[in-house]
């Protein structure tokens, strides 16, 4: 029996040297994987930045676009006495 005792401590090494050479070249997979996971998730966080961006500024433009014309009607009487006012004075 003891001729056969390396013989299964050889086969024994190899199958555990199998078994981790498998399983590291399922966690070289598994790094892979994730490198390309990060990258599409960063992708996606600045597109997402660069779309809240445009939305608020074309939020801003339209507020401004409504509000200006609004509040340049309102004020125009005020500018209208002022100038007719500078005017009688000189």
């Amino acid at each position: 029996m003891t001729t056969n005792q390396p013989d299964a401590q050889n086969n024994f090494e190899a199958t555990v040297l199998s078994e981790l050479r498998q399983i590291n070249q399922r966690l070289d997979q598994l790094e892979l994987n994730l490198e390309k996971v990060d990258y599409k998730f960063d992708t996606y966080q600045k597109a997402s930045d660069a779309m809240v961006r445009l939305a608020t500024t074309i939020i801003v433009a339209a507020v401004a676009a409504v509000i200006i014309p609004s509040a340049l009607n309102a004020i125009a009487p005020l500018i209208n006495a002022l100038v007719t006012s500078i005017e009688s004075a000189s």
